[in-house]
């Protein structure tokens, strides 16, 4: 149960860590320069101090969910919320209850969340983030998982001990 905590805190606050820049540096128009590369830097950054205290915070501990992974798979899940959230700051009344059903599809779908931060300004600071996670988890928490150990034992088929197979022509060999 601990470990569903932390993968949940992990989810959570990823997101809103990586994307607070881009709800709250959101300009009141789109064309603003400046806010792309503000995010591109300050999203990832922000994520990083987020993985770097959940790790620091969990020393010492073997194994569980790993922070860095949970945490950028949270950011690819909430993105769309938290680009909405900052669309309906800067424009009231742009959401309509239909827009939610397609929001809900574009949560389960990463490509979609690459397509709106790039339409929204962000999908630099997003794919800085995707590429430096990974490498924080090899780093930092190689000995913690994303998969669960018993889950990946279920998934992987039972490899029976080497038999011995029958070739053409009655000769067997070791395999």
């Amino acid at each position: 149960m601990k470990n569903l905590g932390f993968v949940f805190a992990s989810l959570v606050l990823g997101g809103v860590f990586f994307w607070a820049p881009t709800v709250v540096l959101s300009p009141p128009t789109t064309s603003s320069s400046t806010f792309w590369i503000t995010t591109s830097w300050t999203s990832p950054v922000l994520l990083l101090i987020f993985c770097g205290a959940a790790v620091w915070y969990r020393k010492g501990g073997v194994g569980g969910p790993s922070s860095c992974l949970f945490a950028l798979l949270g950011v690819w899940l909430t993105g769309p919320w938290f680009m909405t959230l900052a669309a309906a700051l800067r424009t009231p009344g742009i959401m309509t209850l239909a827009d939610y059903a397609y929001l809900c599809l574009m949560t389960v779908l990463p490509p979609l969340t690459l397509y709106l931060s790039a339409a929204q300004g962000s999908a630099y600071g997003l794919v800085l983030a995707t590429l430096l996670l990974p490498v924080c988890h090899c780093i930092f928490e190689e000995d913690r998982w994303f998969i669960p150990p018993e889950w990946k034992r279920r998934l992987h088929f039972r490899r029976s001990h080497p038999t011995t197979d029958p070739e053409p022509g009655g000769a067997s060999r070791r395999v």
